[in-house]
């Protein structure tokens, strides 16, 4: 006999097939057509370091970048309120990081969610899992494809107007970046020449044995895999450029030629 329990756990499931998989954003039309809004340039300003420090033309870019993302995907919350601050920032975090391919905007990205805090693997928040809710971000799979979770909080705390070396939306979009060819595996193909493919990875194995060590200030999350370095030192590279130059030359040559940017020069 069907139960009414199995009733709503089919009707549950079917709804979020057709939430994440069916659900598609209409153009916001208006909004690409319509000058960048000075109050989110003031909030770009005082929550993006990387933006604050771009020359001006370069800030116009940015803001046009932003502005597509934001009218493209769907960006909402999860048991949480958002409001054009948190939009900002996450349409930063995408675009820092691809700001030198022009254009880019991340077809395998469909709608960013925010949580009101860390979650756990099955995506609870509850009390009950407070000692389990150690995951910040994640890139979605499966029915979830072209899903990016991050917890608003963290997201905020990246973006406070002053240097970090981590950054949960960089980190994920980073992900994303890696995930274009197919393969999460630390080689972004999109971004890669094939001249840069072995001296990265001598490069990951390197500075790994180094953070095993002990002789590293880079996370020792970084040691997970080479997807997750790449994520972990794109953090470091995109939120404190001069440290990681001065503390990791090499390692930051290597980022400057991958994302064809020296963030150094205006942070």
């Amino acid at each position: 006999m069907v139960t009414i329990f199995s009733i709503v756990i089919v009707a549950v499931a079917v709804y979020i097939i057709f939430r994440y998989v069916f659900n598609t954003k209409k153009v916001d039309e208006k909004l690409l057509n319509s000058p960048f809004p000075p109050e989110w340039r003031k909030i770009l300003n005082e929550k993006v370091l990387y933006y604050k420090m771009l020359p001006d033309d370069r800030k116009r870019e940015f803001e046009k970048r932003v502005k597509n993302f934001i009218a493209t995907k769907n960006i909402h919350g999860i048991d949480v309120d958002i409001d054009d601050t948190d939009k900002l920032l996450v349409a930063s975090s995408a675009v820092i990081p691809m700001f030198a391919f022009a254009e880019y905007n991340y077809p395998n990205v469909r709608e960013v969610i925010l949580y009101p805090s860390s979650f756990d693997d099955k995506f609870r928040t509850d009390a009950d899992t407070k000692g389990q809710r150690d995951i910040l971000g994640m890139v979605g799979n499966g029915f979830m494809n072209g899903t990016v979770i991050l917890s608003k909080p963290d997201l905020e705390a990246a973006f406070n107007g002053t240097r970090h070396r981590n950054n949960v939306g960089i980190h994920e979009f980073v992900h994303l970046i890696d995930k274009a060819d197919g393969a999460v595996d630390g080689v972004p193909e999109i971004l890669f020449q094939h001249s840069y493919a072995l001296p990265w990875i001598k490069e990951i194995k390197k500075e790994m044995q180094k953070i095993k060590k002990g002789h590293s200030d880079i996370n020792a999350y970084a040691l997970t895999n080479n997807a997750e370095f790449l994520s972990v030192v794109s953090e470091y590279f995109f939120d404190n450029p001069d440290k990681m130059k001065s503390r990791h030359p090499e390692l930051y040559e290597i980022l400057t030629e991958i994302y064809k940017q020296q963030p150094d020069k205006f942070i």
